[in-house]
């Protein structure tokens, strides 16, 4: 059994990264925000899979919730007479994990404390996270000039926004950075009847109504976006949360196109705790 919260071991390891760089002993991209991207016990030191699984899990978990498991296993021994059996189960815990190992270990006399406890160092790699930090809005008269890198519909249908519509075609091409001071928080969708030069028309070339999105950061917020997909559906997608990232942190516009019909269509964004060293 065990339990392991990511948001606790990547603080942790955020603070001791800090505390590294300050001291010199590593070198970081200032005002970046830096995740393990593997981690492992320390070579040398026996351990179990239900450690190493655990921690690969807590790494890639991007819940922030807490995760928890258990088993159950049998196993009998037999004590002679006028004898003593003193069992004891191995138990691993760290930033944020806790977790009940398989390998059992008897004696009949106990262990001193030096024996019970050992200390485990754990080997981490890092990466400066990528943050969404706007978005371009590219325009063209042809489909085959579609840009690789642009924002795809998460269910394999038309990524054009303006699919069925006369017009240009329009994709959406992220911009991303490692600072966290240029990270958005969230996009709003602006329709209105009055052109705005600040903003590039995802309706373009159709008529009708401008449609702009609006990139924003919210500064009582520490979760910023790190994935963007569109939603196209046939009906109001209602309940977005439980259909693209499952219980993951999120967001959406409205429906980009609200008031010229077509399919609704959605710009969806998943959030991830930015912890700055």
């Amino acid at each position: 059994s065990g339990s392991y919260t990511s948001t606790t071991f990547n603080e942790t390891v955020a603070s001791e990264a800090r505390k590294s760089a300050e001291s010199g002993s590593i070198e970081i991209s200032s005002g970046a925000s830096y995740g393990p991207v593997s981690a492992s016990v320390k070579a040398g030191i026996s351990t179990s899979s239900e450690v190493e699984n655990m921690l690969q899990n807590t790494i890639r978990e991007q819940s922030e919730q807490t995760i928890t498991w258990s088993t159950k296993e049998t196993r009998s021994y037999t004590i002679g007479a006028h004898s003593r059996l003193i069992l004891y189960q191995r138990h691993f815990s760290g930033p944020g994990m806790s977790v009940q190992d398989s390998a059992l270990r008897t004696t009949s006399v106990p262990l001193t404390a030096d024996e019970r406890v050992e200390e485990v160092p754990i080997d981490l790699e890092l990466e400066p996270k990528n943050f969404i930090s706007g978005i371009t809005v590219v325009y063209s008269d042809q489909g085959s000039d579609v840009p690789g890198d642009r924002v795809q519909e998460w269910s394999g249908k038309s990524d054009d926004i303006n699919f069925d519509f006369q017009g240009k075609f329009v994709w959406l091409v992220p911009k991303w950075t490692t600072q966290v001071s240029q990270a958005l928080t969230n996009f709003s969708l602006v329709i209105q009847p009055q052109e705005d030069s600040r903003y590039n028309d995802l309706a373009a070339g159709t008529g009708g109504d401008f449609r702009y999105l609006i990139p924003a950061k919210r500064s009582n917020q520490n979760s910023y976006i790190s994935k963007l997909t569109l939603a196209r559906s046939d009906s109001p997608m209602e309940d977005i949360p439980n259909v693209i990232w499952k219980d993951l942190p999120q967001g959406a516009t409205g429906d980009i196109n609200q008031g010229r019909g077509g399919t609704f269509l959605y710009l969806v964004w998943q959030l991830q705790r930015a912890h700055e060293i």
